[in-house]
């Protein structure tokens, strides 16, 4: 009887007292695919399952090819003449540009092509994956290039057309053109998939070849194209994700490094002088290698232009990709060609993942996550992030950083091209959605800060978002400190549009929290002045004035913060709101205190106290206790000052305490400090230091240390002031507060000075003393009267 693949896996199963169950466990194959192979059914199994059922059975070597043999024997009585003349062939695809760079690449390709197979009677799998233009074919070409002598019997090129015009090749359409291209005559190669796949494997063992399959669709199309020989290597390249191909390497491909794409451009452009804007050109390329390829051949074709003109014109979106093409080389043309893939693919999955790639480029937003392009599309986040992991694995997106995900420069200006030709109405209603999705993240992350506070009287308050979640103020910090790049782009492409002015204007109030804790003051201010002239509700207005008001003040440009409390108090008033008129007179008294004018700021924190009482507002009238607190000290009514403290750290706990209270508990501790009594104030100060920690309110932590620090500077406690000052300091150069950190260098310079570390001390004063001539000239003369004091006292 002769010898059959069915017949000897049937009695190498029996011989070692194994069930046909007991196989497929072992093997990792299911145990209907051991029938169908003892049965006949399957004549010739995939090496792969040749290689589990030897690992299974534990062959031996000559079982092993008997095996191997015997799934490939129905190659020989396909294949004509299986003893066909073999043709060497040479199929490397030319290059039409020097090869630059991707040296580390390079090197890892020439490696794994040049050293023995991983187990007898496995080729060497290599896959080089990444976006369209990237140089995956210029890679693998180079390599196979470099590894030619090693692959005596021929370099086997196909492109499988994967992505691109026309139908994707199917495996048996490239083993007809690789059976031909080794000889075999057209009319001996096999039609039916099982038998073209023995055909190639009996064909190509015993061989060394090098096949180069690019432009692969996925695993299916590249499975069956693998030869047995472990003399052969297959390099693929795709534009998808091939990880789950067993490989001995897979290289993810990315855009060059400035100095290789800065080289490429150089060649490209030939004799064209770059005079110093190669590197500019190179970004606006994206350090594309299509892209840098056809800006050369732009400046090839137009001498005139200059490149620093040329580097002008690719500034402007709108005609960069029109920009980047030249003849056959089109960098548009070549992302067009994944779009096509998705949209021409029968699968629901790649439709959903054009529209949600089309969606993607209305907005400006920096990167994305599931629960952004939820709330984009709509759809679920789990949905959405299906979405997203969907099109990096084609690579028309990128993510850097687990669950945010980015597009690279030039295909996001081809998916805003894609955006536009949507219906307006389309574009319109999913900005519309993303904008609602940060404005309710906004609103609820305020909540979280301050559930009481006067802003959440906003007559356009959203209602609470089923995502993101948020249990704590300090989660959703978290959250904006990695979402508040997209903020400020969002509110910059919608600011000024019109129809959602008061819901753009309603982001800015509701991030009030966030720039107070942990916002650069420098983005925030701007972010105000961008909104507030936009067609909204007077109420906001009133709002974004007063919190530009207080930007201003902290970033110490008293005059203009004046004015803009002015404009908020009218505001308010206006529209008969007392709790905004209460606060802005509160807001403009603190604000006098840091000028100095504590005698005009002492009638505005009375009034309002005395609208707040009319409320019955107790948080409001701890806030104008506290200011009085604060004007009482300077003016040194002691006295004045103690009921004010007392008062407010009452009011305070009756609004529910927390860091209210302990900044009350300090303003009347720094009181008694003042008075002579300093000994008096540090348990509260302590006290209070510990719980604003806790709150995670660093701005207040940083003053409790000022404080401190102050109150050992009167005890002359020096070592310990010294402490608290490089604490505060600390903190307020984190939160970039320049006029905290003048006030703390002040206070270190007076401690330095007082143990003797002169020239330390006269540094911290030189910055206060700068800082406050150009702030504050008000404070100057003090600052500069200390720094004098200190330069001129005789050495320790």
């Amino acid at each position: 009887m002769e010898e059959t693949f069915a017949l000897v896996l049937r009695r190498a199963r029996q011989s070692r007292g194994l069930s046909q169950e007991a196989l497929a466990e072992q093997a990792d194959l299911s145990t209907k695919a051991i029938g169908l192979l003892e049965r006949g059914v399957r004549r010739f199994p995939h090496l792969m399952t040749v290689d589990k059922l030897g690992r299974a059975l534990a062959l031996s070597s000559a079982e092993r090819e008997l095996f191997k043999r015997l799934a490939t024997r129905g190659a020989a009585a396909v294949v004509a003449d299986p003893g066909a003349l073999w043709i060497v062939a040479d199929q490397l695809p030319t290059s039409r540009a020097l090869f630059t760079g991707r040296r580390l690449h390079l090197d890892g390709l020439r490696e794994a092509l040049s050293v023995g197979a991983p187990q007898v009677g496995s080729a060497v799998v290599v896959t080089v994956r990444g976006m369209a233009g990237v140089g995956k074919t210029a890679l693998a070409v180079e390599a196979a290039e470099a590894c030619r002598a090693r692959f005596p019997d021929g370099v086997l090129s196909v492109n499988l057309r994967g992505f691109g015009s026309g139908t994707p090749l199917t495996p048996v359409q490239v083993i007809s053109h690789l059976l031909r291209s080794t000889g075999v005559p057209a009319d001996s190669v096999p039609t039916d998939q099982t038998e073209a796949t023995a055909a190639l494997r009996t064909r190509l063992a015993n061989r060394r070849v090098l096949l180069l399959l690019d432009n692969a669709r996925d695993v299916s199309q590249v499975t069956d194209l693998i030869p047995s020989s472990s003399g052969s290597a297959v390099v693929i390249t795709s534009r998808n994700t091939l990880t789950t191909l067993p490989a001995r390497l897979h290289i993810q491909l990315e855009p060059m490094p400035v100095s290789d794409a800065v080289q490429l451009l150089a060649n490209a452009a030939g004799r064209i002088r770059l005079d110093g804007s190669e590197e500019r050109i190179a970004d606006l390329c994206g350090r594309l290698p299509l892209a840098l390829s056809v800006a050369g051949a732009w400046l090839l074709r137009h001498p005139v232009t200059s490149a620093a003109e040329f580097a002008r014109r690719l500034e402007d979106e709108t005609r960069r990709l029109d920009l980047l093409g030249v003849d056959d080389l089109d960098v548009r043309a070549s992302l067009s060609l994944s779009i096509d893939h998705l949209t021409t693919s029968p699968r629901r999955r790649d439709h959903q993942a054009v529209q949600a790639f089309t969606l993607l480029g209305l907005s400006a937003v920096a990167d994305f996550t599931s629960e952004s392009v939820a709330a984009l599309l709509p759809t679920t986040p789990g949905k959405a992030g299906d979405l997203l992991e969907h099109l990096t694995d084609l690579h028309l997106l990128e993510s850097a950083t687990p669950g945010r995900y980015h597009f690279h420069d030039l295909v996001r200006t081809f998916a805003q091209e894609l955006a536009q030709e949507l219906p307006a109405a389309d574009r319109e209603a999913a900005l519309d959605r993303l904008l609602t999705f940060y404005l309710a993240a906004a609103w609820r992350s305020a909540d979280l800060a301050d559930p009481k506070a006067a802003r959440t009287a906003w007559p356009s308050l959203p209602p609470k978002a089923a995502f993101p979640v948020f249990e704590a103020a300090e989660q959703a910090l978290s959250w904006l400190d990695t979402e508040l790049a997209n903020y400020l782009a969002l509110i910059e492409q919608t600011a000024s549009s019109g129809a959602r002015d008061e819901a753009v204007a309603g982001v800015v109030v509701g991030l009030y929290s966030y720039f107070t804790k942990r916002g650069s003051l420098t983005d925030w201010l701007p972010t105000i002045d961008k909104v507030v002239d936009g067609r909204i509700d007077r109420w906001t207005f009133a709002q974004l004035h007063a919190d530009a008001a207080i930007a201003l003040a902290e970033l110490a440009r008293y005059d203009e913060s004046a004015t803009r409390f002015g404009i908020a108090r009218e505001a308010f008033e206006s529209i008969g709101n007392l709790r905004g008129v209460s606060l802005t007179a509160n807001n403009t008294a603190r604000l006098l205190v840091r000028m100095g004018r504590y005698a005009e700021a002492l009638p505005m924190a009375e009034q309002a106290l005395a609208i707040n009482q009319q409320l019955g507002n107790a948080r409001a009238m701890g806030a104008a206790y506290g200011t009085l607190i604060e004007i009482h000290t300077e003016l040194a009514n002691w006295d004045a000052a103690e009921e004010a403290a007392a008062a407010a750290v009452e009011q305070s706990i009756a609004a529910g305490g927390g860091g209210f209270a302990a900044n009350m508990r300090i303003d009347g501790a720094w009181a008694r400090a003042r008075s002579g009594r300093p000994e008096a104030a540090i348990a509260d100060l302590k006290q209070s230091l510990a719980e604003l920690q806790e709150l995670g309110l660093h701005k207040n932590v940083c003053d409790a240390h000022w404080i401190l620090g102050m109150t050992y500077l009167r005890m002359d406690e020096f070592e310990q002031g010294i402490e608290q000052a490089e604490s505060a300091l600390e903190i307020a150069l984190d939160v970039n507060d320049p006029r905290r950190e003048a006030q703390i260098r002040v206070l270190l310079g007076e401690l330095l000075s007082a143990i003797g570390d002169r020239d330390d001390a006269v540094a911290n004063l030189e910055f206060a003393a700068g800082f406050y001539r150009q702030h504050h000239p008000g404070k100057a003369a003090d600052a500069e009267a200390l720094l004098e004091k200190v330069q001129n006292a005789p050495s320790a």
